[in-house]
């Protein structure tokens, strides 16, 4: 089952987001970004978030709708995007993607990527994705589809990651022990169609690009 998740963040392509949504078996709305689902005429699932940021308008569509709603006081030691992604778990699902998730607020941002540590902990594979960044976490091995020439990075989040090997790519790596702030893994491209990624310990971010 995917869970597709969108939040209040910055959204610059509609029809991404639409493609996207339309891959989904299950999409839960953060808060405010219900407004992207009713300009797209996308019914969410769920909406989630203590509704600080809908509009009363886009409240209004969403409750028209009989759209199941939850909702938490405004003083909270979460985010709804984090509130979000627990209510995910509970739906059992095999990947969960987020979209809105990036924007101008780094804290938000930065925030948004560490979810993907609980999303991987459940054993759930976790995207966030926009038009331009496809970011997930690796603490085993992945393969990651992509198109020669295209951009891949992979950074150490938490401490050393060991036994770092990478292939399919322009720059491999074999069992390479990578220190977290090392720029080492930087900027590395596709050399094939797809580029396996594998870990013997730690936390890795994975991030694949294009400008």
């Amino acid at each position: 089952m995917k869970v597709v998740i969108i939040t209040n963040g910055q959204i610059n392509d509609l029809d991404f987001v639409k493609a996207e949504l339309l891959k989904a078996d299950y999409i839960i709305c953060a808060d405010g970004a219900a407004k992207y689902l009713m300009d797209l005429e996308i019914l969410p699932d769920q909406l989630v978030g203590d509704l600080d940021s809908i509009e009363e308008g886009v409240l209004n569509w969403v409750q028209k709708n009989e759209v199941a709603i939850k909702q938490f006081p405004r003083k909270k030691d979460q985010t709804d995007t984090e509130l979000a992604v627990e209510f995910a778990f509970h739906k059992n699902p095999s990947e969960i993607t987020i979209l809105g998730a990036m924007g101008s607020r780094m804290d938000h941002s930065l925030a948004n990527m560490f979810l993907l540590v609980k999303v991987i902990e459940q054993r759930i594979l976790g995207k966030i994705l926009d038009e331009n960044n496809e970011v997930t976490i690796v603490k085993d091995n992945i393969r990651v589809n992509g198109n020669p020439g295209e951009n891949i990075s992979v950074i150490p989040i938490g401490g050393m990651v060991r036994g770092v090997t990478l292939t399919g790519v322009t720059y491999p790596l074999n069992d390479t022990d990578i220190p977290m702030g090392s720029s080492l893994g930087i900027s590395n491209q596709f050399k094939e169609g797809s580029a396996g990624i594998s870990i013997k310990e730690g936390l890795l971010l994975v991030i694949k690009s294009k400008e």
